[in-house]
């Protein structure tokens, strides 16, 4: 049976119990779908036929549009009850979306059906199934269109200006990513800038640290990933520089540049780390052979991670710049 609950009070542990819960107005999920042809349709549109053409609208029962699904490795203990866990991965994610398109005539159901089922075609590559939820953050999926468009000719799915589809969609990247794009910028601050020479107030006199105006001398700054999954931040690090090193402290985790290789002035490195791709190159000239023999292409753990940059031979126009995009397990976060 239910467990009896009182939601008029906060659910947050609050112990004076006289102050009752205000409801937080929340705004309703805004859907999309943006096919490999650059065509976005909106995927909760208005079907009350009060306007021409009506529209495409999802009905009851999508599904997969929470958590990814999980792959568990594991060895049979011999001679004993269960197993000894090994792995886990995400596998990739099926998301089934009813849709209804209705139009106020024929023409305009089949103009509409023919704009989805060319946005849907796979051939010409993915697209992306974007949610707006109401706390105005957008996440999106990569998808390819599976099923569910073949349509049927019976009385409960078709008509003469609606139909119906359970269309299937199929991720080969679980993780919905956000719409929002963070970055953080390293550059010399010439006003902490130290002599070549070390000193009694400076460790040492390589590398110089690069640091910026709101960054602490020692150039590290803290990066906070607000998801349950990890993120894979793209470096761009434009000249002048030598013996580059980027290093997540809260990990242990560094990837460095050889100290005999210098990045030419107003000549840009690339450094993506996202899994699949793993590039380090400068003007499509690969600089794998660059990189230091213990390096490693490191992830932003989920919550705080604190990032240092060093680099010697450093001027004014020199920038390291971080990018990073937050992935999440579901569509409305997580």
């Amino acid at each position: 049976m239910p467990i009896p609950a009182q939601y008029s009070y906060r659910p947050d542990g609050e112990t004076n119990t006289n102050v009752r819960y205000q409801p937080v107005p929340w705004p309703q999920t805004f859907m999309t779908w943006t096919g490999a042809n650059g065509d976005t349709i909106p995927l909760t549109g208005d079907i009350t036929c009060t306007s021409s053409p009506a529209g495409i609208a999802v009905t009851k029962g999508p599904a997969g549009l929470g958590m990814p699904t999980y792959d568990l490795k594991a060895d049979q203990l011999p001679n004993m009850d269960g197993g000894l866990f090994r792995s886990v991965r995400a596998t990739t994610r099926d998301i089934t979306i009813p849709l209804l398109i209705r139009g106020v005539d024929r023409t305009s159901t089949i103009r509409m059906h023919n704009r989805l089922l060319r946005a849907l075609s796979p051939g010409q590559g993915p697209g992306w199934i974007t949610a707006y939820e109401g706390d105005g953050v957008a996440r999106h999926l990569e998808c390819y269109y599976v099923s569910g468009g073949e349509g049927a000719e019976t009385e409960e799915v078709a008509g003469f200006t609606r139909i119906k589809y359970a269309v299937v969609l199929r991720a080969m990247d679980p993780y919905w990513y956000s719409n929002a794009e963070f970055q953080h910028d390293w550059h010399l601050d010439q006003g902490t800038a130290q002599p070549f020479l070390s000193s009694s107030g400076y460790p040492s006199f390589f590398p110089v640290r690069i640091s910026s105006t709101t960054f602490s001398p020692d150039g590290t700054v803290t990066v906070t990933n607000d998801s349950s999954v990890e993120a894979w931040p793209v470096w761009s690090c434009t000249g002048a520089a030598s013996g580059l090193r980027l290093e997540n402290t809260t990990t242990g985790e560094a990837f460095r540049l050889r100290d005999t290789f210098s990045i030419p002035a107003s000549q840009t490195v690339t450094v993506d780390t996202s899994p699949g791709v793993k590039t380090v190159a400068m003007g499509g000239v690969n600089l794998w052979p660059q990189m230091r023999a213990d390096s490693v292409l490191w992830q932003l753990k989920p919550g705080k991670n604190v990032l240092r940059v060093t680099a010697g031979d450093v001027n004014e126009n020199t920038l390291i710049r971080l990018h990073y995009v937050p992935r999440y397990l579901s569509y409305v976060g997580g």
